[in-house]
Order: structure tokens, then sequence, then C-alpha cells
């Protein structure tokens, strides 16, 4: 796991974190046209390089792939972090934004995927609600979201018409590995039984489809 780390933020990642999440979102937007994607809160790249690395290896076509995060110090280790399954091709395809705060970003071009994983637990639920708003403003197809208020994204998501997205979801659920607690006392934990989780059916899945 790499935890890069500043005065204000520590920004937990890692390569091929969940390797299920980021091959089923690549199979869902292998059918799309040109495909946009944005990873939110990407602290110093490893995940959407992961995901260019799959995307290359399921043969997609074209698609663009911008990833962002609010410290400038984690987007500068971006340029320098490797990985032996990441080739400078992958490389090529993600696009590092300036810093963006996630609470507040908006753009007038909308992506078909936004992601946003295992980030929105640091933040209240005030600033929750904004971000989760703001994601579906710009999000045509699929939104990505988890570790955020269980109660809080399900009305956020029914209100805009997202719905869980069911395919391969358990093994997705079971590939957060470092996330998995007997003891689920902490918002970004999640017990061993995915129906345990409040409102399980958005807070127990990653990927939202519309």
């Amino acid at each position: 796991m790499l935890r890069p780390i500043t005065p204000q933020s520590i920004g937990t990642t890692d390569f091929f974190r969940n390797t299920a999440f980021l091959s089923t979102l690549a199979d869902l937007l292998l059918p799309l046209e040109n495909p946009r994607v944005i990873f939110h809160a990407c602290s110093c790249g490893a995940e959407p390089l992961s995901f260019a690395a799959i995307w290359r290896e399921r043969h997609g076509g074209p698609i663009t792939i911008h990833a962002t995060d609010i410290e400038p110090q984690f987007l500068s280790m971006a340029k320098n972090i490797t990985h032996e399954r990441v080739t400078e091709s992958d490389r090529e395809l993600v696009t590092f934004l300036t810093p963006r705060d996630m609470v507040t970003f908006r753009t007038d071009e909308p992506y078909d995927a936004v992601i946003c994983m295992n980030a929105l637990c640091y933040l209240s639920e005030d600033k929750q609600r904004l971000a989760i708003q703001g994601f579906c403003k710009c999000t045509r197809h699929y939104l990505c979201i988890t570790a955020a208020s269980p109660s809080l994204l399900r009305q956020e998501l029914r209100r805009n018409g997202f719905r869980p997205q069911w395919k391969s979801w358990v093994r997705i659920y079971y590939g957060w590995r470092e996330r998995l607690s007997l003891r689920h006392r902490k918002p970004w934990k999640l017990p061993i039984i995915p129906m345990l989780v409040p409102a399980w059916r958005y807070s127990g899945t990653s990927i939202f489809a519309r």
C-alpha cells in the first residue's frame, strides 16, 4: 500500500488496489466510443495508471483518462511512480490535471465515468453531499463511489437517477481487502457480510449507472 503524506493529507492508494473494480469498469466502458473518465482524489496516481494498464490489456480503443487531487505534492509524485505492469504507453493515456477540490469541481464537458474511491469518508456529510451532487452533474453513464455516508449516498444517487450496477459486485466488494473488518466501527470499513452494511445496495457496491 502506498501512503504519501503531506502536512494536510495522507493519500492512501496502491497499484491494482481492486483489480475486479478496475476490470469491471473497463468492461462497461469498452462499448462506448472515445469514453472520458476522471479519477478524483487520485493521490499519487497509482489507480488511474492501473486502470490505463487494464484498458490496454483489454484492447480498449481511444480513451481520455483524467486524474486529479487536491494535493499538489501528490500530483508531482505521480510523474515518477512506477510499476512493472504499467508501461510508458499506459502512462501516456493518463493526463494529470492541476490540483482540484472534489467538492467544488465542475466541468462543462461531462465524463462517461467519474471515480472517487475511499475519499469521501474524510469529509463532513455536508461536503459529501456537495461533492456527490457535483459528480452527478458531470457524469453521463457510470459514477463510482465508495466509503461515503450510506444514507446520504442512497438519497443523492436515487434523486439523480443512478442505480447500483451489479456486474461482478461480489468480487469488487471483497476486492477491497484492506477495508474488510469483523468490527464495522469506521465509516470506510466493510463487514464480512455485505448485507450488514447500512443501505447496503448503495454502500456495499461501487459502481452506479444511469
